[in-house]
C-alpha cells in the first residue's frame, strides 16, 4: 500500500506554503470550478490571542480563486458561554480578530444557525454514535479545506485536524453528544466557594451547597469548569472520559468527511498547552515547528503529534492523546503510516 504524503513546511516559509502544499497535491485542481469552498478555521475566543493568524487564511483564499472556487470561512457556534455562543456575536468577534473579507477575502458562515440549533443527521454503523448531528450549513459543502491551529488540550491530549473537524463541524447537539462522557466533578476539601466555575457555567448548572459547589444534572460536559477553577478543585474521571470523547471524535470526523473532498493542514504554531477556547493568551509550549499538510487527516495529525509528543506528555501524562488517531484509522478515515515531503 502506497503510504500517503504529509507536506511539510518550516515556520518561516508557512506562509508561502499554503499555497505551495496546495498546488503540489493537486488537490484543487481535481474540484470543479465554481462551487463553494469551505475554509474551516477557529476564529479563537474573546481574550485569547493564539489562534490562527488570517493571514493564512487569506493565502488559501487566493490559492482557491486561481482555480475558480469560492472560498468562504466556515465555523459553527460554541458551547459555552461567551461571544461564540450565538452567530452574530461569533461573527463580530471573527471580524474583530481580523477574520473579516478585507483581510481574508472570504465571506463567514456560521454553519448551525443562530445559536447552533440547526443540524442535520448522518446515520452511522456505530454504537456509540448511531447518528452524528452536524452543522446544518454543511450540507451545502462539498469540498473543505480543514485549518487547523494544533494546541494542546485538558481532556484529549492536543487538538488537531480532526477536532477541528468533528468538534468545529457539529452542531450544540453534536457537541454535547461528544462531551457527554466528560461530566466533572467537586472535590469538596479544594473548594473554596470563590464562585468562578458558578459565574463560568454555560447551563447554570453549578451551585452552591453548604458552601461547597455542587454539579446538577444539567451540565452538558463542556468541560469549560475545569479550565477555570483556580483551585483545581473540579476533577474528571480523565482514563474513561477521554477515551470516549476522542473515539467519538473520530466517529464525527467520519461523517463530516462522507461524500466529501478535503485537504488538511495542522498549524504548528504558537502551540499552546490548551484550546482556543480557552479564555486568556496563554505562552507556547515550544517554538514554532512548522505546517504539516496532507489529504489524509490521519496521517497528517500523525506527522504532526510526533513533533511535539514530548511535550503532550510533560502537559496531560494522565492522558491518551493517540485514541483519537487509533480510533479514526480503524474506521478506515485514513492511515497513520505516512511519508513526509518537506517543500
Amino acid at each position: 500500500m502506497n503510504r500517503p504524503v504529509v507536506y511539510f513546511v518550516p515556520p518561516d516559509r508557512a506562509l508561502e506554503g499554503i499555497g505551495l502544499m496546495l498546488e503540489r497535491s493537486g488537490f484543487l485542481r481535481r474540484l470543479k470550478p465554481k462551487k463553494k469552498l469551505g475554509l474551516k478555521v477557529h476564529f479563537g475566543e474573546s481574550g485569547n490571542s493564539n489562534h490562527l493568524d488570517p493571514k493564512f487564511v487569506r493565502a488559501a483564499a487566493i490559492a482557491a480563486s486561481f482555480h475558480n472556487l469560492q472560498p468562504v470561512a466556515i465555523e459553527t457556534t460554541a458551547l459555552y458561554r461567551g461571544k461564540r455562543q450565538n452567530a452574530a456575536s461569533h461573527v463580530a468577534l471573527a471580524k474583530e480578530h481580523g477574520f473579516g473579507m478585507e483581510n481574508t477575502l472570504t465571506p463567514i458562515e456560521i454553519l448551525d444557525g443562530d445559536h447552533g440549533e440547526k443540524y442535520y443527521e448522518v446515520r452511522l454503523d456505530s454504537e456509540k454514535v448511531p447518528v452524528a448531528r452536524l452543522a446544518q450549513g454543511l450540507r451545502l459543502y462539498q469540498y473543505l479545506i480543514n485549518m487547523a491551529h494544533f494546541k494542546g488540550h485538558f481532556v484529549t491530549g492536543f487538538g488537531g485536524v480532526l477536532k477541528n473537524l468533528s468538534m468545529g463541524l457539529a452542531a450544540k447537539a453534536g457537541k454535547l453528544e461528544m462531551h457527554s462522557h466528560s461530566r466533572p466533578y467537586v472535590e469538596a476539601e479544594h473548594c473554596v466557594s470563590c464562585g468562578t466555575c458558578v459565574e463560568y457555567c454555560p447551563v447554570q448548572a453549578i451551585n452552591f451547597v453548604q458552601y461547597v459547589a455542587q454539579i446538577g444534572r444539567s451540565c452538558n460536559g463542556c468541560g469549560g469548569c475545569l479550565a477555570v477553577c483556580p483551585q483545581g478543585a473540579i476533577r474528571i474521571k480523565w482514563n474513561a472520559a477521554s477515551g470516549t470523547i476522542q473515539t467519538k471524535m473520530a466517529e464525527y470526523a467520519r461523517a463530516v468527511l462522507k461524500d466529501r473532498e478535503a485537504f488538511h493542514f495542522n498549524f504548528l504554531l504558537r502551540i499552546t498547552p490548551n484550546c482556543d477556547c480557552y479564555p486568556q493568551t496563554e505562552r507556547p509550549v515550544t517554538p514554532d515547528i512548522g505546517v504539516c499538510a496532507s489529504e489524509d487527516p490521519v496521517a497528517c495529525e500523525q506527522a504532526a503529534y510526533e513533533r511535539v509528543k514530548a511535550h503532550i506528555d510533560r502537559l496531560y501524562p494522565h492522558l491518551g492523546p493517540e485514541a483519537v488517531m487509533e480510533a479514526a484509522e480503524r474506521l478506515g478515515i485514513g492511515t497513520r503510516e505516512h511519508v513526509v515531503e518537506e517543500l
